[in-house]
């Protein structure tokens, strides 16, 4: 769907990519223009590859504690 296409097009064109979990399901973004992060979550699990992803705002304190970053 158009949700699904844009968060494909924003993790290739323009999101950076600074960290997987320790389970290697949810990744998280910065923007390089407004510094916020994005945390990629697949919040499906019962449908087969996690269902269709989701793309949220986080604050830097949830960053920092679940992704091990500075």
């Amino acid at each position: 769907d158009e949700v699904c296409k844009r968060i494909d097009w924003l993790k290739t064109n323009h999101l950076k990519k600074l960290a997987t979990d320790v389970t290697g399901w949810d990744v998280l973004f910065v923007d390089p223009i407004d510094g916020r992060y994005w945390e990629l979550i697949y919040p499906n699990s019962e449908m087969h590859g996690g269902g269709p992803p989701t793309l949220i705002n986080i604050p830097i304190e949830t960053a920092r504690t679940k992704y091990s970053i500075e």
